[in-house]
Protein backbone atom coordinates (compact mmCIF):
# COMPACT_ATOMS: atom_id res chain seq x y z
CA UNK A 1 0.00 0.00 0.00
CA UNK A 2 1.24 3.39 -0.44
CA UNK A 3 2.22 5.27 2.23
CA UNK A 4 0.42 8.56 3.42
CA UNK A 5 1.69 8.89 6.34
CA UNK A 6 5.50 8.21 8.60
CA UNK A 7 6.17 8.18 11.75
CA UNK A 8 7.61 6.85 14.78
CA UNK A 9 5.01 5.49 15.99
CA UNK A 10 5.83 3.22 18.94
CA UNK A 11 7.60 7.28 20.38
CA UNK A 12 3.69 7.74 20.69
CA UNK A 13 2.58 7.11 24.19
CA UNK A 14 -0.91 5.33 24.57
CA UNK A 15 -3.19 7.42 26.83
CA UNK A 16 -5.46 4.60 28.00
CA UNK A 17 -5.90 0.88 28.29
CA UNK A 18 -6.57 -0.92 24.64
CA UNK A 19 -9.66 -2.74 24.58
CA UNK A 20 -10.84 -2.99 21.41
CA UNK A 21 -10.08 -6.27 19.12
CA UNK A 22 -6.97 -5.47 17.27
CA UNK A 23 -6.92 -9.27 15.90
CA UNK A 24 -9.84 -7.78 13.60
CA UNK A 25 -8.76 -4.74 12.28
CA UNK A 26 -6.81 -4.42 9.09
CA UNK A 27 -4.44 -1.86 10.34
CA UNK A 28 -4.11 0.39 12.99
CA UNK A 29 -2.01 3.51 13.37
CA UNK A 30 -1.95 6.12 16.02
CA UNK A 31 -3.94 9.76 15.85
CA UNK A 32 -1.69 12.95 16.29
CA UNK A 33 -2.33 12.94 20.06
CA UNK A 34 -1.41 9.48 19.91
CA UNK A 35 -4.81 7.50 20.05
CA UNK A 36 -4.81 4.28 18.36
CA UNK A 37 -6.86 3.41 15.78
CA UNK A 38 -7.85 0.36 14.21
CA UNK A 39 -9.25 0.20 10.79
CA UNK A 40 -11.38 -2.69 8.96
CA UNK A 41 -14.29 -3.36 6.54
CA UNK A 42 -17.32 -2.20 6.40
CA UNK A 43 -19.98 -5.02 7.64
CA UNK A 44 -23.33 -5.41 7.07
CA UNK A 45 -24.59 -5.40 10.70
CA UNK A 46 -22.58 -1.99 11.66
CA UNK A 47 -25.71 0.25 11.02
CA UNK A 48 -25.52 1.11 14.77
CA UNK A 49 -21.93 2.51 14.51
CA UNK A 50 -22.61 4.42 11.23
CA UNK A 51 -25.34 5.76 13.57
CA UNK A 52 -23.12 6.68 16.45
CA UNK A 53 -20.69 8.08 14.49
CA UNK A 54 -23.83 10.46 13.04
CA UNK A 55 -24.99 11.24 16.30
CA UNK A 56 -21.57 12.75 17.25
CA UNK A 57 -20.99 14.92 14.53
CA UNK A 58 -22.23 18.60 14.60
CA UNK A 59 -25.32 20.16 12.53
CA UNK A 60 -22.97 21.98 10.51
CA UNK A 61 -20.54 18.66 10.09
CA UNK A 62 -23.65 16.84 8.98
CA UNK A 63 -24.31 19.66 6.48
CA UNK A 64 -20.86 19.78 5.18
CA UNK A 65 -21.37 15.65 4.25
CA UNK A 66 -24.95 15.60 3.42
CA UNK A 67 -25.49 19.03 1.85
CA UNK A 68 -29.01 19.78 3.70
CA UNK A 69 -30.09 19.66 7.32
CA UNK A 70 -30.24 16.95 9.09
CA UNK A 71 -31.43 18.37 12.34
CA UNK A 72 -35.10 17.27 12.32
CA UNK A 73 -34.74 14.02 10.51
CA UNK A 74 -37.10 10.71 12.04
CA UNK A 75 -34.34 7.97 14.11
CA UNK A 76 -36.10 5.73 11.95
CA UNK A 77 -35.03 6.80 8.40
CA UNK A 78 -31.31 8.09 10.13
CA UNK A 79 -31.32 4.09 10.72
CA UNK A 80 -32.44 2.86 7.84
CA UNK A 81 -30.12 4.78 5.83
CA UNK A 82 -27.07 3.57 8.19
CA UNK A 83 -28.47 -0.01 7.03
CA UNK A 84 -28.44 0.91 2.95
CA UNK A 85 -24.95 2.30 3.76
CA UNK A 86 -24.05 -0.89 5.87
CA UNK A 87 -25.99 -3.55 3.65
CA UNK A 88 -23.33 -2.97 0.68
CA UNK A 89 -22.63 -5.27 -2.82
CA UNK A 90 -19.14 -5.61 -2.43
CA UNK A 91 -18.85 -6.09 -5.77
CA UNK A 92 -20.18 -2.50 -6.66
CA UNK A 93 -19.04 -0.63 -3.23
CA UNK A 94 -16.40 -1.06 -0.53
CA UNK A 95 -16.07 0.92 3.04
CA UNK A 96 -13.83 0.81 6.01
CA UNK A 97 -14.79 1.73 9.36
CA UNK A 98 -12.45 3.16 12.03
CA UNK A 99 -12.54 2.26 15.43
CA UNK A 100 -11.08 3.99 19.36
CA UNK A 101 -10.45 3.35 22.37
CA UNK A 102 -12.20 6.57 24.33
CA UNK A 103 -12.03 7.76 27.66
CA UNK A 104 -15.60 7.69 27.97
CA UNK A 105 -16.37 4.57 25.68
CA UNK A 106 -14.32 1.69 24.36
CA UNK A 107 -14.50 0.38 20.68
CA UNK A 108 -16.16 3.46 20.14
CA UNK A 109 -16.87 4.05 15.94
CA UNK A 110 -15.00 6.98 14.97
CA UNK A 111 -15.05 7.59 11.50
CA UNK A 112 -15.99 5.94 7.99
CA UNK A 113 -15.47 6.08 4.17
CA UNK A 114 -17.19 4.43 1.12
CA UNK A 115 -17.26 4.53 -2.41
CA UNK A 116 -19.84 3.28 -5.05
CA UNK A 117 -19.15 2.46 -8.31
CA UNK A 118 -21.00 4.57 -11.07
CA UNK A 119 -19.57 2.64 -14.26
CA UNK A 120 -16.77 3.24 -16.85
CA UNK A 121 -14.00 2.88 -13.84
CA UNK A 122 -15.71 5.72 -11.83
CA UNK A 123 -16.77 5.51 -7.94
CA UNK A 124 -18.47 7.90 -5.56
CA UNK A 125 -16.75 8.44 -2.50
CA UNK A 126 -17.35 9.68 0.92
CA UNK A 127 -15.88 10.58 4.66
CA UNK A 128 -17.17 11.13 8.13
CA UNK A 129 -15.44 11.54 10.86
CA UNK A 130 -16.84 12.36 14.22
CA UNK A 131 -16.33 15.88 15.17
CA UNK A 132 -13.99 15.61 18.68
CA UNK A 133 -11.80 13.37 16.45
CA UNK A 134 -11.46 15.88 13.48
CA UNK A 135 -8.08 17.29 12.96
CA UNK A 136 -6.50 14.04 14.25
CA UNK A 137 -5.34 12.51 10.28
CA UNK A 138 -8.35 10.01 10.60
CA UNK A 139 -10.05 11.11 7.66
CA UNK A 140 -6.80 10.96 5.83
CA UNK A 141 -5.90 7.72 6.74
CA UNK A 142 -8.82 5.99 5.66
CA UNK A 143 -9.49 7.39 2.41
CA UNK A 144 -5.62 6.12 1.53
CA UNK A 145 -6.47 2.89 2.30
CA UNK A 146 -9.70 3.31 0.58
CA UNK A 147 -8.53 4.84 -2.29
CA UNK A 148 -5.50 1.65 -3.14
CA UNK A 149 -8.73 -0.76 -2.30
CA UNK A 150 -10.39 0.91 -4.86
CA UNK A 151 -7.39 1.12 -7.23
CA UNK A 152 -6.99 -2.34 -6.65
CA UNK A 153 -10.45 -3.05 -7.36
CA UNK A 154 -10.32 -1.40 -10.87
CA UNK A 155 -11.45 1.80 -10.36
CA UNK A 156 -10.02 4.32 -11.78
CA UNK A 157 -11.44 7.67 -10.84
CA UNK A 158 -12.95 8.74 -7.62
CA UNK A 159 -15.89 11.42 -7.51
CA UNK A 160 -16.69 13.57 -4.70
CA UNK A 161 -18.89 16.15 -4.77
CA UNK A 162 -18.58 18.77 -1.83
CA UNK A 163 -19.27 22.49 -0.80
CA UNK A 164 -16.68 24.93 -1.77
CA UNK A 165 -16.14 25.69 1.88
CA UNK A 166 -15.61 21.79 3.03
CA UNK A 167 -12.02 22.11 3.63
CA UNK A 168 -11.87 19.26 5.49
CA UNK A 169 -12.43 16.65 2.82
CA UNK A 170 -10.92 19.13 0.09
CA UNK A 171 -7.68 18.94 2.40
CA UNK A 172 -8.03 15.04 2.67
CA UNK A 173 -8.23 14.06 -0.95
CA UNK A 174 -5.72 16.42 -1.91
CA UNK A 175 -3.17 14.44 0.91
CA UNK A 176 -3.48 11.45 -1.38
CA UNK A 177 -0.39 10.17 -3.43
CA UNK A 178 -2.98 11.11 -6.82
CA UNK A 179 -3.48 13.77 -8.82
CA UNK A 180 -6.58 15.34 -8.24
CA UNK A 181 -8.48 17.70 -10.46
CA UNK A 182 -11.16 20.30 -8.86
CA UNK A 183 -13.98 21.69 -11.40
CA UNK A 184 -16.49 24.41 -9.53
CA UNK A 185 -19.98 24.77 -10.22
CA UNK A 186 -21.72 27.51 -7.67
CA UNK A 187 -21.17 26.91 -4.35
CA UNK A 188 -20.33 23.13 -4.58
CA UNK A 189 -17.43 21.56 -6.59
CA UNK A 190 -16.93 18.30 -7.77
CA UNK A 191 -13.17 16.58 -7.04
CA UNK A 192 -11.42 13.68 -8.96
CA UNK A 193 -9.16 11.39 -7.20
CA UNK A 194 -7.06 10.51 -10.53
CA UNK A 195 -6.44 6.91 -9.10
CA UNK A 196 -3.82 6.43 -12.30
CA UNK A 197 -2.01 9.18 -12.24
CA UNK A 198 0.58 9.95 -9.25
CA UNK A 199 1.63 12.82 -8.05
CA UNK A 200 5.04 13.99 -9.62
CA UNK A 201 7.00 13.58 -6.17
CA UNK A 202 5.17 10.54 -5.39
CA UNK A 203 5.97 9.02 -8.62
CA UNK A 204 9.57 9.72 -8.19
CA UNK A 205 9.87 8.19 -4.58
CA UNK A 206 8.42 4.89 -6.56
CA UNK A 207 10.86 4.75 -9.56
CA UNK A 208 14.16 5.57 -6.92
CA UNK A 209 12.91 2.65 -4.72
CA UNK A 210 12.42 0.33 -8.17
CA UNK A 211 8.58 0.14 -7.84
CA UNK A 212 6.67 0.29 -10.81
CA UNK A 213 3.67 3.41 -10.29
CA UNK A 214 -0.17 1.06 -10.74
CA UNK A 215 1.68 -1.92 -9.72
CA UNK A 216 0.34 -3.33 -6.24
CA UNK A 217 2.33 -2.63 -3.47
CA UNK A 218 2.56 -4.70 0.33
CA UNK A 219 0.28 -3.32 2.52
Amino acid sequence: MTQCVKGDWEAIPITFKVTMNIDDMLYTFYTKDGVLIGVRNMRFNDAAYLVDIFENMSSDSRYQRFHQSTDHLHPGRIWREAENIAHMDHKKQDGLIAFADLPDKSNAPVGAARYVCLGDGRAETAVSVRDDMQGQGIGTELMCYLAEEARHNGIQKLVADVLNNNKGVIGVLNKLPYKMTRYPEGVYSTLIVHLNWLKEEKQELLTANGISPGKKTAK
